[in-house]
């Protein structure tokens, strides 16, 4: 029996503006709007609120990229949806308004979409094939085609609508039923050649192009702050493991409280000497985002986070700052007394009227060292307010960096000059 080659797949209508289908742009916008759920439930896995693992943060990662490629597949779609309906979009997609194909070019990208405009048949399909219609001359022609990898032959484009009709022929049959998953190439990559001609994409240099233009199309729809958020995150979690002598970041609710004692006003200076991450100086701009706020940190890569949020980072001692605040919050280290020292320097650097809120140790307030016993009366000439803070309020982190270490809560107002 011999099989003719059939017409190839009629294409699609190009869209000019205002005749876009209103079905076709519902359907890619509802799409977007689903991927956005999708994402969020990837960036909220079940141990948000528990202190951060090296294997939580692999598995945070894992998803952060999951979500970071749903949002880049969601841009996509609106980018088309909007482009079809003003009629801006760029030609090679002006036909492409299947959603699943369009999530292939992106998914690939264009160093690989190519490959969609290629169609292989194995050796075990060409057998099954060959068993069925031995006669076939477009199988004939498959036949002598190099072997590739030693399994699989890619047909040249006029032989796909070919062996398309031999299988469809002999399809009742079941002719790859016997044939191994990883075996099967044909019927997956055939549909999504069909759907590509269908679309206008008839080469792989058509394929490239198009993945290559949606891809600019969503690269030009990125939040920016969205985008400095996950830089954030990204870096916080690569913190995770990561150990810094005295770095306990300041947890989100003590943050907040510390932030409420400082009596935070419109266009106050304030200090963080030891910003570790920024959680202090995130609580701060949360309770009174028009501060202006700079930073101290040791650590280069505490630093670099600091950086990526934004803050101005102004040092790497903070015991050699000079100048005046109006405001200092601080989360100084612990170890070996290490706060007294730092709190005492803070308050030199604090202008008169100002406040000083400090979280420290528990050690300064009942060791019988020199330097803890002047500390304590220190304080008390200066009228310090010292609460306890929650026992564990430090045993969860996010990353990693939690300590069941007691701590105090000092605030002192320095008086004013006059």
């Amino acid at each position: 029996m011999t099989h003719t080659l059939p017409k190839t797949a009629p294409l699609s209508p190009t869209i000019t503006s205002g005749t876009a289908d209103p079905k076709v742009l519902a359907r890619l916008r509802k799409r977007a709007d689903g991927l956005e759920r999708r994402a969020q439930q990837k960036e909220t896995p079940s141990y948000v609120g528990m202190n951060m693992t090296r294997k939580r943060s692999l598995d945070a990662g894992s998803r952060a990229e999951d979500a970071f490629r749903l949002r880049r597949l969601q841009r996509a779609y609106r980018a088309v949806a909007d482009g079809l309906d003003d009629g801006t979009l760029p030609s090679v997609l002006t036909r492409v308004t299947d959603p699943k194909l369009i999530e292939l070019l992106v998914h690939l990208g264009p160093d690989h979409a190519a490959t969609l405009a290629r169609v292989c048949l194995t050796n075990e399909e060409f057998e099954a094939l060959r068993t069925h219609a031995p006669a076939s001359l477009v199988l004939g022609s498959v036949e002598v085609l190099p072997v590739k990898y030693g399994w699989l032959r890619e047909l040249l484009p006029e032989q796909v609508n070919g062996v398309l009709t031999v299988f469809r022929e002999v399809a009742p049959l079941k002719p790859f039923d016997h044939i191994a998953a990883n075996c099967q190439r044909f019927v997956s990559e055939a549909g999504t050649w069909e759907a590509m001609n269908a679309c206008g994409l008839t080469t792989p240099a058509l394929a490239v192009e198009a993945s290559a233009a949606l891809h600019q199309l969503a690269e030009a729809r990125v939040d920016p702050e969205r985008a400095r958020r996950d830089r954030v995150a990204a870096l916080e979690r690569d913190l995770v493991g990561y150990r810094v002598p005295g770095f306990w970041p300041t947890p989100a609710s003590l943050a907040t409280r510390l932030a409420t004692l400082a009596d935070l006003r419109p266009g106050l200076r304030v200090l963080e000497p030891q910003a570790g991450k920024g959680n202090l100086v995130d609580a701060l701009l949360a309770l009174e985002p028009a501060l202006h706020v700079e930073v101290c940190e040791q650590n280069g890569r505490l630093r670099e986070v600091l950086e990526a949020k934004g803050y101005r980072v102004i040092g790497d001692d903070s015991m050699a700052l000079r100048g005046e605040w109006d405001r200092v919050v601080m989360n100084p280290p612990f170890e070996n007394l290490a706060d007294i020292g730092h709190v005492r320097h803070a308050y030199r650097l604090l202008a008169p009227g100002g406040v000083l809120v400090a979280v420290m140790g528990n050690g300064p307030f009942f060791r019988q060292e020199p330097v803890a016993r002047d500390f304590r009366a220190w304080l008390e000439g200066v009228g310090a307010e010292v609460s306890t803070n929650d026992p564990d309020a430090f045993k969860v982190s996010t990353t990693g960096h939690s300590t069941g270490v007691l701590t105090r809560t000092v605030r002192i107002v320095k008086p004013p000059l006059g």
